[in-house]
């Protein structure tokens, strides 16, 4: 347990409410990549204009700022752990990105939190430096989760990506990141710390995941240690978060105990997912149990997966986040979103204004939305972190012979908007592999039969040509979760292939 006072316990605990507060309803990621940026040679204001600056403009009041900056960029630059770790500056105008970084923050009211990543591995595909250049990796190979053998395509392997991680079976792998831990807390002015347990979702070799759950709970606990007596010398109690995968389940195939880190009080705010499925990932289980421990929830939206690009889908995103009772909204990669750039990780000023409807259910209401259904292609290799997927979704290659169902969720409420008056329409569009042009597919959804109708301009990026549309009446609508169900209605018995259900989505317009 950890050992904290009372009186500390109590300031935290109101530190955290007023938190809620404070940040609103949005915390943006920033993973530090722009420290490599031309703009960060020119100075403190330049470097910030580059991505604080546009975020402060338009209401975000909250900063996930990675401490381990630019862990994807800089082949030829000084790495976050020669700064950080031999004081090796990062360029001549900024000797290290984050105190300027907490600088900006400080003059515009924002909170800032370092983020960790536990176990990044970029460096396993050959970012940034082409090879493994930090130290305890160089040193201590057999500290690995495995070895250069596995090197490869990770969409088709995941091991490909995960062998470069660190083994937290191992006591000096565990150390090392506490010592991240400390040096975050004491050398930064920042509200708290932020541990990355996404980034990457693995620690423990195959068949050792269920005896290190202890030894991460105590990491945990140790972390809370640390970060508490920081706090001792602080006017304000600094603040500890996790970002764990987005459900218990998940959470538990990776060794992540989070419902004993909630019960014990070890953590203050929790970041949940990866936002790799923020369509249909049941994230209102882990809000309600991070809830009952007065923990704020904030479930992840990936803003660069597959399909999430657009605005509509992203507002679809962040109508479901709110439909589970969250706090708010988590956004990862919100600056490589598919939007025209100024240059790489840096939008035109005008892709930031899609926050100003984010950060308000009100004002995010009767903006068009797009709703989804995620594929394989959404989680690529971290499927051990993530909710299943529901497609693809066979249907077989005979009329009248299989039944299927899916799970839809709609954030909005369509009838309510019908009433108001504000509901254009919403059309339900499906791509199939294998169908044919004469080919008849029955649909329901929650038992309400739907009409094929004429083929709707999509707002998101769709180049399947064996696609079919249905409007969608409000009635047989709720808000939440909804079950579509799909069979061959009629098919020539001559037809040879079987047929697929690749993708679903649901487009609302209003007036």
């Amino acid at each position: 347990m950890t050992t904290s006072s009372p009186s500390l316990r109590n300031r935290r605990r109101d530190a955290r409410l007023r938190a809620v507060e404070r940040r609103g309803r949005l915390i943006v990621d920033d993973d530090g990549d722009l420290a490599f940026g031309d703009d960060a040679r020119a100075g403190h204001e330049a470097f910030l204009a580059q991505r604080l600056s546009p975020l402060v403009d338009v209401g975000v009041n909250s900063v996930a700022w990675c401490i381990m900056w630019g862990i994807a960029q800089g082949p030829d630059e000084t790495t976050y752990w020669q700064a950080q770790q031999a004081k090796v500056p990062l360029n001549e105008a900024i000797a290290d990105p984050t105190p300027v970084m907490t600088e900006g923050a400080r003059r515009a009211g924002m909170e800032i939190f370092a983020s960790i990543r536990m176990n990044d591995t970029h460096d396993a595909f050959g970012k940034p430096h082409g090879r493994l250049t930090y130290p305890l990796k160089v040193e201590h190979p057999e500290w690995l989760l495995d070895d250069e053998s596995e090197r490869g395509d990770f969409e088709v392997a995941p091991q490909a990506l995960m062998w470069s991680g660190l083994d937290y079976s191992v006591p000096e792998v565990r150390e090392d990141r506490l010592w991240w831990v400390g040096h975050s807390a004491e050398s930064y002015d920042v509200d708290g710390v932020e541990l990355n347990f996404f980034r990457m979702p693995w620690f423990f070799k195959g068949g050792e995941v269920a005896e290190g759950i202890p030894l991460m709970t105590d990491l945990i606990r140790k972390a809370r240690h640390i970060v508490d007596w920081v706090s001792e010398t602080r006017e304000t109690p600094m603040l500890l978060g996790v970002r764990v995968p987005g459900t218990v389940e998940t959470c538990l195939r990776v060794g992540i105990d989070v419902e004993t880190w909630l019960r014990e009080d070890l953590v203050d705010r929790l970041l949940i997912g990866g936002g790799y499925s923020p369509y249909t990932s049941p994230a209102e289980e882990m809000v309600r149990m991070a809830h009952d421990h007065d923990v704020p929830a904030y479930p992840c939206i990936n803003c660069s997966a597959p399909g999430v690009g657009p605005d509509t889908a992203m507002s679809g995103a962040a109508s479901n986040v709110y439909r589970t009772g969250a706090d708010g909204i988590y956004l990862w990669n919100y600056h490589y979103r598919d939007v025209p750039m100024l240059g790489y990780g840096r939008p035109e000023a005008s892709a930031y204004e899609l926050l100003r409807e984010m950060g308000s259910p009100t004002a995010l209401a009767y903006s068009d939305k797009a709703f989804g259904i995620e594929g394989p292609e959404f989680v690529g290799p971290y499927a051990i972190a993530s909710h299943p997927t529901q497609l693809p979704l066979d249907l077989g290659r005979r009329a009248m012979k299989a039944v299927k169902s899916v799970r839809l969720r709609i954030g909005d409420d369509l009838r309510a908007a019908q009433r108001a008056n504000r509901l254009d329409r919403a059309v339900l569009g499906l791509s199939f592999k294998g169908i044919q042009s004469d080919d008849c597919i029955g649909l329901q959804i929650n038992g309400s039969l739907l009409r094929s109708t004429a083929r709707a301009e999509s707002s998101v990026p769709d180049d399947r040509s064996d696609r079919r549309c249905y409007d969608v009446p409000a009635h047989a609508v709720k808000p939440g979760d909804n079950t579509l169900t799909l069979w061959i209605d009629g098919r020539s018995s001559q037809a040879d292939s079987g047929v697929t259900l690749t993708a679903a989505w649901v487009h609302v317009t209003y007036r």
